[in-house]
């Protein structure tokens, strides 16, 4: 008999509420209660309206009060918070280059990459970004993220130890959960910490150093000459996260092991092509063999659509421009020095910054929040950064700089910071 006639309902009584005894879901609700109690929620996803390159048009955030998104009430702003580290995103040959993809294949390949989703523009892609990064081979992914859960997840195992600095990456600490390898974090950049942990392993069990380079939060460098001490003295490899250092750190930006002159000792690399780069998705980088097997054997790779050709065609243009326009590079590292150095002079707390990445230490989420509101109406956009993309005790401003960006707007920006600054009192002198 049927379950309905016999009175039996084929869904039991439930919410429609699919929070409801989610403790996950129902802590990201308290986090959004406490950000729009804070007047918080029209700093948070801001909406863009044109191409954000060196100036930009924004609007209140989606989950804020205001509804009107014409571009007419976007505010111009000057860009503090892109990952155009470069300043190649609407590059005119880059846009010609997307452009003349589109016209001959399309928005996508309507395909995998192991079935019909392969066109000649991944190739080269990453046959150029392998040739650019002083690796055998390159395999790309649709995110960063994919990119490490796919990686970690396929190259670490059950029985594999892995020891990861505590501020890397939140995509590299969910591959791990993944792979089922043993995690044990160290201290963040603490050799000693990171040492008394490999000193405990036997010397033939698999075991992997793993971290950030440019970390993404605090902007400093992996201490990468004392992980390859470590890795030989103990006998384990290295998988090197580079997503904020790929055209951003390093000679013509080739990342973090070219800037120590390491790019031989890092055994896996993985990146982002959102960032330095001007497109979308995430690649590995390493020996040969053990691309062909991610190829064959991460997730990934095989479950996600390709990345459209357009974005491939203007990544490959983006490579050619990084090795013609050196100068590009030092640009970049002049405009993020100058700006750190103008930062710290007001007595502002860039914590340990030593890359694009610069933050600002500030005494609470509402007073960083109210900073980033108070400098977008004088015309300077800065990301607010507070729990739990960093600890509840440490939010802060983050600026992203760009090889973009004129001097002229560099001290525009610093003129802002003290304004701002001095109206919410959280300069440490009288600047």
């Amino acid at each position: 008999m049927d379950s309905q006639h016999a009175g039996i309902p084929l869904v039991p009584e439930r919410s429609r509420d699919i929070s409801a005894g989610s403790p996950r879901l129902q802590e990201v609700q308290r986090q959004l209660q406490s950000l729009a109690h804070g007047r918080c929620l029209d700093m948070v996803s801001r909406v863009f309206h044109g191409m954000p390159g060196r100036k930009a048009r924004v609007s209140s955030g989606l989950t804020g009060s205001s509804s009107d998104l014409s571009p007419a009430r976007a505010r111009l702003v000057l860009h503090f918070g892109s990952y155009n580290y470069s300043g190649l995103n609407g590059h005119p040959r880059v846009l010609a280059a997307a452009g003349a993809a589109l016209k001959r294949f399309g928005t996508t390949t309507s395909g995998v990459r192991l079935l019909n989703g392969t066109c000649e523009l991944h190739v080269e892609l990453e046959r150029s970004l392998a040739d650019f990064l002083g690796v055998e081979d390159c395999i790309t992914y649709s995110s960063g993220y994919m990119a490490n859960v796919s990686v970690l997840s396929t190259v670490c195992c059950e029985g594999d130890a892995v020891l990861s600095d505590v501020l890397n990456h939140r995509s590299l600490a969910d591959g791990l959960r993944l792979s089922g390898a043993r995690l044990l974090p160290f201290q963040h950049r603490d050799s000693r910490s990171l040492e008394a942990a490999l000193a405990e392993l036997p010397r033939s069990q698999r075991k992997f150093i793993v971290t950030d380079g440019i970390f993404s939060m605090d902007g400093d460098i992996a201490d990468l000459p004392d992980l390859v001490r470590l890795a030989r003295a103990y006998n384990a490899y290295i998988v090197l996260d580079d997503a904020h250092a790929t055209a951003a750190l390093g000679p013509l930006g080739r990342g973090t092991p070219a800037h120590f002159g390491l790019e031989d000792e890092v055994d896996l690399l993985t990146g982002s092509l959102s960032k330095g780069l001007p497109g979308i998705g995430g690649f590995a980088a390493g020996p040969k063999a053990t691309i062909d097997l991610l190829r064959f054997g991460s997730c990934g790779y095989i479950f996600s659509a390709s990345l459209p050709p357009p974005v491939i065609a203007g990544l490959i243009e983006a490579l050619r421009i990084l090795r013609e326009e050196p100068e590009r590079q030092e640009r970049l590292h002049h405009n993020e020095r100058f700006l750190r150095a103008g930062i710290q002079g007001l007595g502002l707390d860039c914590m340990d910054s030593a890359s694009p990445i610069i933050p600002i230490r500030m005494p609470s989420i509402p007073t960083t929040v109210e900073m980033a509101r108070l400098l977008q109406d004088e015309g300077i956009y800065i990301n607010p950064v507070g729990y739990p993309a960093v600890s509840r005790n440490k939010p802060r401003l983050r600026l992203n700089v760009s090889a973009n960006l004129e001097q002229e707007d560099l001290e525009r920006c610093l003129e802002a910071l003290e304004h701002c600054g001095r109206r919410l009192g959280v300069l440490s002198r009288d600047a």
